[in-house]
């Protein structure tokens, strides 16, 4: 028997749950402006005072001015007795993921089954993972925290898509689905694979995007310019990024992760394809681009092990595997026919 009362109130928590998010990016996305502006201000300031020196005798150039490092959001906060943007952010984005894991926890309990038979449930349920992984990993490391407007966006994008274009009502499993416990194991750790690989192309892009800005700024410096920029503002919001290396190291660790993720997920679907349809492979198309994903996914690791291809080929080729799955989760779920066709759509 299916709750719908609880169902509309699970609806509703994922509604004002997407509302705080775009209040969450309103407020990471302020606080890259700000600090980026305060940065670009204080290093003109620093040029200033280093070109007055000069005359007095003061140290012999802008080499010999030592520039003080600029404080953090949140001491400047403190000294005002207020809250930083991005405190505020990481705070209401705390509270959104809250209402998001609620409003999955209700979807299940309303429909007395696991929360991802179809395209909107694996999209709510696979968006609210993203989201507890990034704050998990932020509460130790609070630099990562500047890149919230950049994993908040695509959860965004992805939800409202789910509230636009996937939403179907609250349901019983069709009959494929029902008397096997391969959909706890399969489907769920397809979850946790897809969620990393959003959270990987994520910081993917940032590395290519911040080891493309270290670079021209090298080349800058070595030709001799007094104050290099490059991107204007953009330029300024990646400063405030982790560097291109560090990007890299943990875009390594998620897809590392997100490949095991992976491996398991074609294991348990030939286990469950081979129990519900008498074979372990048949070439559906979802198990022919699951597979195509895999094999991305370890190229990407292989490349990266392999010290001549780090850096920016090895992350296009993690959103190579990326954009397999963007087609394997849309296209192959609601255009191409196959046993797998559940998206609950038709």
């Amino acid at each position: 028997m299916i709750d719908q009362q609880l169902a509309e109130v699970s609806h509703l928590a994922l509604v004002v749950a997407i509302v705080l998010y775009v209040l969450a990016l309103i407020g990471f996305a302020a606080d890259l402006a700000g600090t980026s502006q305060r940065r670009s201000d204080e290093r003109l300031a620093a040029k200033d005072r280093a070109r007055a020196a000069v005359p007095a005798g003061v140290g012999g150039g802008a080499g010999g001015v030592a520039v003080a490092e600029p404080p953090s959001a949140e001491a400047r906060a403190a000294a005002r007795g207020g809250m930083s943007a991005q405190t505020f952010a990481f705070g209401v984005s705390a509270a959104g993921a809250v209402l998001h894991v609620a409003g999955v926890a209700m979807r299940a309990i309303a429909t007395e089954r696991v929360p991802w038979a179809n395209m909107y449930e694996f999209a709510t349920t696979s968006s609210a993972v993203v989201m507890v992984a990034f704050l998990v990993f932020s509460v130790r490391r609070t630099e990562l925290r500047a890149l919230g407007t950049f994993v908040i966006g695509p959860i965004l994008l992805l939800m409202l898509a789910a509230q636009t274009f996937w939403i179907v009502p609250a349901a019983k499993l069709t009959p494929s689905l029902q008397n096997s416990h391969w959909i706890y194991i399969h489907i769920g750790v397809a979850i946790l694979a897809t969620a990393l690989s959003i959270l990987g192309a994520v910081v993917a892009g940032l590395q290519l995007a911040s080891a493309r800005h270290e670079k021209v700024l090298a080349a800058k410096v070595a030709a001799g310019e007094e104050d290099p920029e490059h991107w204007g503002r953009a330029g300024h919001v990646l400063d405030r990024l982790p560097r291109s290396v560090s990007l890299e190291a943990l875009s390594f660790r998620i897809h590392s992760v997100a490949f095991v993720c992976w491996t398991f997920t074609l294991i348990f679907g030939a286990i469950w394809a081979r129990e519900a349809w008498g074979r372990y492979w048949g070439w559906d198309p979802k198990e022919v681009w699951t597979f195509i994903i895999w094999v991305i996914y370890a190229a990407y690791l292989h490349a990266r092990a392999t010290g001549g291809f780090r850096g920016t080929r090895a992350a296009w080729l993690a959103l190579a595997g990326f954009t397999a799955v963007v087609f394997n989760y849309t296209i192959v779920n609601t255009v191409i026919n196959g046993l797998h066709s559940y998206s609950g759509l038709g």
